[in-house]
């Protein structure tokens, strides 16, 4: 039997990003604005921001872009997932 791929690693880390995340958000939401415990965990830690780029087609002008916002609950998020990589089936 083969070990498991990085793809699968990738797959695995990005949804635990996505679990963490969401739940961070959610607990935003039953917190008040300005909060310690919502500026520790809730407000991003790092903000990493790429674009936007024009990209122009001629008929029409596609603009992209991509913002990562990383708090504490993605990054158990990323700790949560990899842990189910690794000692999973």
């Amino acid at each position: 039997m083969r070990g498991k791929g990085i793809g699968i690693l990738i797959v695995t880390l990005f949804v635990g990003v996505l679990i963490g995340g969401a739940l961070g958000q959610l607990l935003g939401l039953f917190l008040p604005e300005g909060h310690l415990v919502a500026k520790a965990l809730v407000d991003p830690l790092m903000t990493y921001v790429a674009g936007p780029w024009d990209l122009n087609l001629i008929i029409i002008v596609l603009t992209l872009g991509f913002k990562l916002h990383i708090n504490f609950f993605s990054i158990l998020g990323i700790v949560g997932a990899w842990y189910y990589y690794k000692y999973s089936y």
